[in-house]
């Protein structure tokens, strides 16, 4: 195994220290809390997706039945099973393939192995579209289904066009690994549909530089951008005209249905994921329940009835996104607690301070002493994205 690993292993002076730090980080009390929320064990993932994810290990060594018996995962039959993985299953899988590997940049490496295939009927929906634009705004409606932790918005400025990739359920403290993979993936096939000449206009991640970011350039024959709101692929808008060889607005269409009839249908309309996106999207001024209804184009009872259903309310899924926002301000700005309140909602920092030692245990004042030098040591390189977001107002 380790002579397989020779190959792919460019990062030497920093790899232990990053991989010691996101151990010590995912076993942080209140850090372990956060990665247990937002609908940890509903079974949302795809088959394929864990296929894709474990394609590159097999390859250097780590077979399924060793990787089913370190997290628990059955992983037999994996190209014969239908039912989706949770996403504490793919954490925990995560997890082990990287500490296995001692590859703090197996997101590209394994983005890298990942094939249009692993999108199932979505790829092929996306791939017979007319032009590479509609192949993206495709990509935007489809794969977020087949893998719902993502929302993916098309958008389009003067000269260019592209997919906005927003993490809207945690995949903590590994967000960068799906960041990382998944743009490698969109650059591959946009080569596999166009050519190996064309390359994305810039690719963008939601957090600082890792100390891996050299490697990055054995990926991305383009610009590559850190510290953005969000995840962003981004190609020329004239890229984005030219016309797919493989386009067949027939094929498209089956694609599309056969997708949609195939997939759970907790994945067509995850209302949590949906609320979640409304309440990021609204940070500084967070909407009531009957506004975020209105937004979802239902009413408040009828948003109230439906999250009852799943075993939530409206006012827990505002206090679990309050409270990672909270988190994140005090481990990673100078903003007093007074401003944090009021950017969070709180009609003043008593109001804050009192709920936010009922999501902790302790004081805000306490944690950020303790432990915001620390936190911020360690997650420097692995921040999620949807708090990043935050960092920019």
């Amino acid at each position: 195994m380790q002579h397989k690993l020779t190959k792919y292993v460019h990062f030497n002076n920093n790899k232990s220290r990053l991989r010691s730090s996101m151990i010590k980080a995912e076993s942080h009390p209140i850090i372990k809390k956060i990665i247990m929320t937002m609908d940890q064990d509903t079974a949302i993932i795809l088959p394929e997706y864990v296929s894709a994810y474990l394609e590159l290990p097999e390859q250097l060594g780590l077979p399924k039945p060793e990787l089913s018996r370190l997290t628990g995962v059955d992983l037999n039959a994996l190209s014969d099973r239908s039912t989706p993985f949770s996403l504490n299953e793919i954490l925990s899988m995560i997890k082990v393939i990287m500490d296995a590997l001692n590859m703090p940049y197996a997101g590209l490496a394994v983005g890298q192995q990942m094939r249009l295939t692993c999108h199932g009927m979505a790829g092929v929906s996306a791939m017979a579209q007319r032009t590479y634009a509609e192949c993206l705004q495709a990509a935007a409606s489809l794969c977020e289904k087949a893998f719902p932790p993502f929302s993916m918005e098309y958008f389009e400025t003067k000269n260019t066009v592209g997919l906005r990739i927003i993490e809207v359920l945690s995949l903590h403290p590994f967000s960068h690994f799906f960041a990382e993979s998944i743009t490698v993936n969109f650059k591959n096939i946009l080569q596999f549909l166009l050519g190996k000449e064309y390359q994305p206009e810039y690719v963008g991640f939601p957090y600082p530089p890792p100390a891996y970011e050299n490697i990055y350039e054995r990926y991305f024959n383009c610009k590559i951008k850190f510290n953005t709101d969000h995840t962003e692929f981004v190609v020329s808008k004239k890229l984005a005209q030219k016309e797919l060889l493989l386009a067949n607005q027939g094929i498209a269409r089956m694609a599309e249905e056969d997708f949609l009839k195939s997939i759970p249908p907790i994945n067509l309309n995850y209302l949590p994921k949906k609320l979640r996106l409304v309440l990021i999207q609204s940070v500084g001024a967070f909407p009531s329940l009957e506004c975020a209804a209105r937004k979802l184009g239902m009413s408040g009872r009828t948003l109230r009835r439906q999250l009852n259903s799943m075993g939530t309310n409206f006012q827990n899924e505002l206090d679990l996104l309050r409270r990672e926002f909270a988190i994140s301000y005090l481990t990673k700005s100078d903003k007093c607690i007074t401003e944090i309140a009021l950017m969070l909602g709180f009609c003043d920092s008593s109001a804050f301070s009192k709920a936010f030692k009922k999501w902790t245990g302790e004081s805000p004042r306490e944690f950020k002493k303790q432990y915001g030098q620390q936190y911020k040591a360690q997650y420097d390189a692995i921040i999620p994205s949807e708090l990043k977001f935050l960092e920019s107002f």
